[in-house]
């Protein structure tokens, strides 16, 4: 029971700026990230094809990056002496990082500018240093099938 010199408290009234605050900000963060996807896909460009010519005895894996190596894509497989056209490639920027693999083997890299590559007409030809490398590494030839 309260007495006059100690009346009873009512419960303390919650402030609603700090959730308010979390709010809006919950709502910027949201906004921007959307805002920054958007912008991203406007800005993203396509080469249509990129064709790559395999010459060696080696099924390769073919990943390409650019300079920063931040957007590569993993582009597939080209079979042993053959040749394989990969549409709607991500461009890479200035500079273009072409790797190649088998299976377990790093067959190291090629470097283009996207000036040299247009003017190849988007066709990049596999080093003979590559297969030396996967040689040299104890990868035996690939059998012959598709890429």
């Amino acid at each position: 029971m309260g007495s006059v010199l100690n009346p009873p408290r009512s419960s303390p009234v919650r402030n609603a700026q700090p959730v308010a605050l979390i709010a809006v900000g919950l709502v910027l963060v949201v906004g921007g990230f959307f805002f920054l996807a958007d912008r991203m896909l406007l800005t993203t460009s396509f080469v249509d094809r990129v064709t790559v010519v395999n010459p060696t005895e080696y099924r390769l894996e073919i990943e390409v990056t650019g300079a920063g190596r931040s957007h590569g894509v993993q582009l597939g497989s080209v079979g042993r002496e053959q040749t394989r056209a990969f549409e709607s490639v991500l461009d890479q920027g200035r500079e273009w990082i072409f790797r190649f693999a088998s299976a377990w083997a790093d067959g190291g890299e090629v470097r283009a500018s996207r000036d040299q590559l247009r003017r190849d007409g988007w066709r990049v030809t596999v080093p003979s240093e590559v297969a030396v490398r996967l040689q040299a590494a104890g990868m035996p030839p690939s059998l012959v099938g598709p890429g």
